[in-house]
């Protein structure tokens, strides 16, 4: 994640700095007939163009590419593509979305020549800007040339470029939040309890008309995971909600807000809130121990509330024996 301590001003001040550099650079290198490099406007407007067809053909110059009506434009691929906008991209409608239209208006011959990207935004630019916080955003330099075919005193044309430094464009797709989240969540993925009781189920007999104690062995912790993307971190957390005790004879145990009360010596009844009594002797019972986990998500530290469940089970085997009595004479 990247963070900057200055004003998203100095940012445009440096990308401006930028573009008088490289505006004086090539107004030196014009022809005598071009006019003067034009002065940027008040206020650089942000432009931000429709989605940039990502297939598109390489020509070796940093992926130079030609649009659909002939205007050249570098760095950048416009116009229909199996994986683009399905739509024709004129020469005019370029030098209006890359805003060279602010300083001259389109003619024809006139294209956008070059589109570099220079750096990425830092949050507080995203945030300044109302930007969609889950794109990335790159500082770019347009190369805007301007063509009046015909307008010099022999008859030539007046080509005149220049450079400016205060566009921005997202360079990824913006995702749903609820993407991340479910991404996160997928990664979430506990094993099942460890359901132990008293008689131990696996080794021990249960006594008809004596409390059986239940409890889950493990721990009762949430388990967290995390996904980002651009300045946006989503966290979910699963954690344990309750235990559903399947007893095999009919009855379901509900035991929430906690695994349950390990036995110990010295303790009594009433000191679990997990059990059962059985009424009758049995074996080979076939009972179920069902924890159910809650989803509960955050976006950026914002709590979004709970978003879903999902349960993991073991199952056990209980036999239950009778203590018989034996009536004396005496």
């Amino acid at each position: 994640m990247r963070y900057r301590t200055d004003h998203p001003r100095a940012s445009a001040r440096l990308a401006a700095a930028f573009a008088a550099t490289l505006a004086l650079h090539i107004a030196m290198i014009l022809p005598a007939q071009a006019q003067g490099t034009p002065p940027p406007p008040e206020t650089p407007g942000l432009v931000n163009p429709v989605p940039i067809t990502p297939a598109c053909p390489d020509t070796g110059r940093g992926g130079t590419s030609i649009d659909e009506l002939g205007g050249s434009v570098l760095g950048t691929c416009w116009g229909k593509g199996a994986a683009g906008p399905n739509r024709e991209v004129s020469s005019e409608l370029v030098w209006q979305w890359y805003g060279c239209d602010q300083w001259l208006p389109f003619l024809p011959g006139s294209n956008v020549s070059a589109v570099v990207p220079q750096a990425e935004l830092f949050l507080e630019d995203v945030v300044a800007r109302g930007l969609d916080p889950t794109v990335t955003y790159f500082w770019h330099t347009v190369e805007c040339t301007h063509v009046q075919q015909g307008g010099a005193a022999d008859g030539g044309d007046i080509v005149q470029t220049w450079g400016w430094g205060l566009l921005v464009i997202g360079t990824t797709t913006p995702v749903d939040p609820t993407v991340l989240r479910d991404i996160a969540a997928a990664r979430i993925d506990p094993e099942p309890p460890t359901p132990a009781s008293s008689p131990m189920w696996s080794e021990i007999p249960s006594v008809v008309r004596l409390r059986t104690w239940l409890w889950v062995a493990d721990d009762w912790v949430p388990i967290e995971e995390q996904e980002s993307q651009g300045f946006v971190t989503v966290v979910v957390q699963a954690r344990p909600v309750e235990t559903v005790w399947a007893m095999g004879d009919g009855t379901d145990v509900i035991c929430p807000n906690g695994p349950g009360v390990e036995w110990a010596a010295g303790l009594d009844d009433s000191d679990t809130y997990c059990s059962h009594t059985f009424e009758s002797a049995a074996s080979g019972l076939d009972g179920t121990a069902t924890l159910r986990w809650t989803f509960r998500w955050w976006l950026n530290g914002n709590d979004m509330g709970d978003f879903g469940d999902f349960v993991r089970a073991t199952s056990m085997t209980f036999d239950i024996t009778e203590i018989q009595a034996i009536e004396s004479g005496d």
